[in-house]
């Protein structure tokens, strides 16, 4: 689709929508600079002692609204188009799981691809209802349901679940928000809806009421950042380059920092507000790659040495293969930035030459979503810089325009946050 398509509109109860519709008369877009647009939490929180940051709220084992009946999603179709309905059935628990009551989800570049039909996760179907990065709280329980939470908890939702092997999924991976299909149930399985059907086995990690629900959706990211940086052993006093200052890049600056590292970070010259953020939460150097070579700048820095680590979250098909440049011999290399299935070219003799050992950014573990929640409840990750700009369902337009890098002013990232707590 190209930027100069018009949005179609549905008939009945949704309304079908490209990437660019203006608001209903009277809202205004929650820019940066208008007044209306929610506080952005400060750069640290301290957590008094003693405090129980997980404490809970009393709560009955259901606690469905009275006279809730239907909610509302945006569903994904697949084909460049998506759709506002207001007419599902509130989400109901299956044996042994959950209903999820969910505040708010993060929004990420894969949610493009997603939206345009180019799949990357196993069993990936369209028309779904999206979402990923989904922190909630739990609306009501099946009374068979062992999820280690309660009726009222804020808690994380890994999107990773296992059902059936088929052909094709030989491990039975499914993933809220990508695999689930309108038909099952009542069609909410991810966290663009308002409520969401919890199976039996998700891991829910418990949140922090003391911060806000889009400051925790960070707890995904963050997740994968814990993963990938242990895979490559990142230890205190060696240089990570972080190629792409998307909200992926940020989080793992502000991570790989936390432990000590020397971090840089590169973009472009229209990345200027994400290379101030990446300053603002710990990046030691910034570079505009359109200015400066980073080769030559990442090797100024070292002594000539290299960075032990580089990292691609770019969505440049040239940033695989500069990973192999920026990092010495028996460097570590993470390729996680997305190129929609495009060919990118590398010269796998510098890989074998330096002895480089690549790793796949696929995701986290459980391990890891545990691992950041407990650093989120802590109070002193920066969530304030990297939050970026908190949208409604009916702004699901301007958070679209965040993620193609369409949107003036610019945003470092895209929350969506529904308007009913549901509890």
């Amino acid at each position: 689709m190209g930027k100069g398509d018009r949005p179609r509109h549905g008939a009945g109860q949704s309304q079908r929508r490209r990437h660019r519709t203006r608001p209903p008369a009277g809202r205004h877009r929650r820019h940066p600079h208008h007044q209306g647009r929610p506080r952005v939490a400060a750069h640290r929180r301290r957590i008094r002692p003693g405090h129980d940051v997980l404490r809970r709220r009393p709560r009955h084992r259901h606690a469905a609204a009275e006279g809730v009946t239907t909610c509302s999603a945006i569903v994904f179709n697949g084909d460049g188009t998506w759709d506002r309905r207001d007419d599902f059935a509130v989400a109901t628990a299956p044996p042994g799981g959950a209903v999820l009551a969910v505040e708010a989800v993060g929004l990420c570049h894969s949610d493009v691809a997603q939206l345009n039909g180019h799949p990357h996760v196993p069993g990936e179907v369209s028309p779904t209802v999206p979402g990923h990065e989904i922190v909630g709280r739990v609306h009501a329980l099946d009374d068979g349901a062992d999820l280690g939470v309660e009726v009222g908890d804020r808690v994380a939702v890994n999107i990773v679940t296992y059902g059936a092997p088929y052909e094709g999924n030989p491990f039975g991976v499914r993933c809220y928000g990508y695999s689930f299909g309108l038909d099952e149930r009542e069609g909410l399985w991810g966290g663009y809806g308002e409520y969401m059907s919890i199976l039996p086995g998700t891991q829910l990690v418990r949140l922090s009421d003391d911060i806000s629900a889009e400051e925790l959706t960070l707890f995904e990211p963050l997740s994968n950042m814990v993963a990938w940086l242990a895979k490559v052993n990142l230890q205190a006093g060696q240089t990570i380059v972080i190629q792409g200052p998307g909200h992926m890049g940020l989080t793992c600056a502000a991570y790989a920092k936390s432990l000590g590292a020397t971090v840089v970070v590169t973009g472009t010259d229209e990345d200027a507000l994400r290379l101030e953020v990446a300053r603002g939460v710990g990046a030691d150097h910034a570079i505009d790659v359109t200015v400066d070579d980073p080769v030559e700048v990442v090797q100024d820095l070292t002594g000539g040495f290299g960075a032990s680590v580089a990292v691609d979250l770019a969505s440049a098909p040239s940033t695989p293969s500069l990973c192999f440049d920026l990092v010495h011999h028996l460097g570590q290399v993470v390729w996680a930035g997305l190129k929609d299935r495009a060919a990118v070219p590398v010269v796998t003799d510098k890989v074998v030459m330096k002895s480089l050992t690549i790793h796949g950014g696929a995701g986290g573990t459980p391990e890891s979503v545990a691992e950041a929640c407990r650093i989120l409840n802590q109070g002193d990750f920066p969530t304030g810089p990297l939050l970026g700009e908190v949208v409604g369902l009916d702004e699901i337009d301007r958070a679209m325009e965040i993620l193609l890098r369409t949107a003036e002013p610019d945003a470092v990232r895209a929350v969506l946050r529904h308007a009913s707590e549901g509890v």
